[in-house]
């Protein structure tokens, strides 16, 4: 058994902040049995310059797109370092991100994920691991959902696991992973048009004081997206013309758009794992690990473990710092196996043509450690 400790970083597309974790791995290499420790977490929150900054940036221009790549570049660099001195992490041997994602157009051949590597790894001593889609999109994949990639490894006790992040996926054991739906990208927008001050909807409060609009209701679930095989995934500018185009003509007021958007979500997951009972036939009762942002949103939460218990499901209670950061824990652990030389992005899940090492190795300024050399080897 061998020990490593890396920090994992991870931004996603509903804008709430930088989560960084620092994270122990035990593993077996030839077995590729793996546990973890997380030993530190944070989120740091985004400034309105910055959720402005990111938010526009699908717009920019090539030169200020490239501005923001390196400007954001620094920024995950100097918010990793602080961290690390805050924390006291001297055993730190990488750090991996998986970026902010600007662009994902699998069907085009093509994806961007802001933060310029050499940059961040210019206010660190480790090496530095990002860009984890590229190479799966250019052998025909999908470069995503890349989650339930590590999910295999780390999770090995539960059948299914679901994220409700911007976008709810889900990893369906033995099986394959893919792209459920929309989730907080849209309850979060809808909460912020109800009031400029609030980023989201607490509790999911303000949902369960709307009704559902049927008709909206009928359109968003015969959204053609629904209709695809896995393996398939998402992104905001899919849902940006697809599905906010729907939200913003209706009328009804946001209380409403924000119920039957939840309804719609609830729906949407407890379909995809009702499915995914058919793929394990040998299990009575699967377990579900369900995290990410919407795992506190009590409403949503109250919705979707209903239809599970339904259907015979047994929901897993989460801790907090699961549900908060198993993304950016997994980043790391898909870091930690392009450090290795290991398939870290698999056929399977992405539909590309091979599993793939995936991520760009960023070596550090000289004085690396020994333990940092002995990870790199002779790659």
């Amino acid at each position: 058994m061998t020990t490593f400790v890396g920090i994992g970083c991870m931004s996603g597309s509903s804008l709430d902040g930088l989560d960084i974790c620092c994270v122990e791995f035990t593993g077996d290499r030839h077995t590729d049995l793996w546990s973890y420790r997380l030993l530190a977490a944070e989120t740091i929150p985004y400034t309105n310059v910055w959720t402005d900054r990111l938010s526009k940036a699908a717009t920019l221009m090539g030169a200020d797109l490239i501005k923001l790549h390196v400007d954001y570049g620094h920024f995950v660099g100097e918010m990793v370092s602080e961290f690390i001195q805050k924390k006291n992490l001297r055993s730190v041997q990488f750090v991996a991100s998986h970026g902010h994602s600007v662009f994902h157009q699998p069907s085009e051949g093509f994806t961007f994920q802001l933060g310029d590597g050499e940059t961040t790894s210019t206010h660190l001593n480790v090496p530095y691991v990002c860009d984890f889609r590229s190479k799966d999109i250019s052998l025909g994949g999908e470069g995503a959902p890349l989650v339930p990639c590590g999910e295999r490894f780390l999770y090995t006790s539960e059948h299914l696991c679901v994220n409700l992040g911007g976008i709810s996926n889900i990893g369906i054991k033995g099986h394959y992973g893919y792209d459920i739906s929309p989730c907080n990208i849209l309850l979060n927008r809808l909460a912020k048009k109800a009031d400029d001050s609030k980023s989201f909807d607490k509790d999911g409060e303000m949902a369960r004081s709307g009704e559902v609009i049927p008709d909206l209701m009928q359109q968003l679930n015969n959204w053609s997206y629904y209709k695809e095989k896995p393996p398939k995934s998402l992104w905001r500018n899919q849902i940006d013309s697809d599905v906010f185009s729907l939200l913003e003509n209706d009328k009804a007021n946001v209380q409403d758009l924000l119920r039957t958007c939840t309804e719609h979500i609830a729906s949407k997951i407890a379909e995809a794992c009702v499915q995914a009972k058919g793929l394990l036939s040998s299990v009575s009762v699967p377990r579900i690990l369900i995290t990410g942002g919407g795992a506190l949103n009590k409403f949503l939460m109250e919705l979707i473990t209903k239809k599970l218990d339904d259907a015979e499901f047994e929901v897993e209670k989460a801790d907090e710092d699961t549900i908060n950061f198993k993304e950016a824990l997994i980043f790391a652990f898909l870091g930690l196996r392009c450090m290795l030389g290991e398939e870290n992005v698999f056929h399977d899940i992405t539909g590309s043509k091979r599993d793939t090492i995936s991520g760009s190795i960023h070596r550090p300024m000289p004085g690396a450690n020994s333990k940092t050399a002995s990870l790199l080897g002779d790659r």
